[in-house]
């Protein structure tokens, strides 16, 4: 299944290539949104990221079906 991937702020992954902000993502049937997290190497703690999945706040334990547009959103504090 395929899964279309957006990464917000210091998330984006940087390549020679460029910085990437979207980008689609195969991954096995039955994925959760975790393995998302562990294929790219993205360790916050639950309460850092906001995980949305098709526009509704999701968890990391969530399964991913095919066409899904997921979004991964630190948390960021200032003032």
């Amino acid at each position: 299944m395929v899964i279309e991937l957006h990464l917000h702020t210091i998330l984006q992954q940087k390549t020679e290539a460029g910085t990437f902000r979207k980008l689609n993502m195969e991954l096995p049937l039955g994925a959760t949104l975790a393995v998302v997290l562990d294929i790219l190497d993205i360790q916050f703690p639950e309460e850092g990221l906001m995980l949305i999945v098709n526009g509704r706040t999701a968890s990391r334990a969530d399964v991913l079906n095919d066409g899904d547009i997921v979004h991964i959103i630190p948390a960021i504090s200032g003032g």
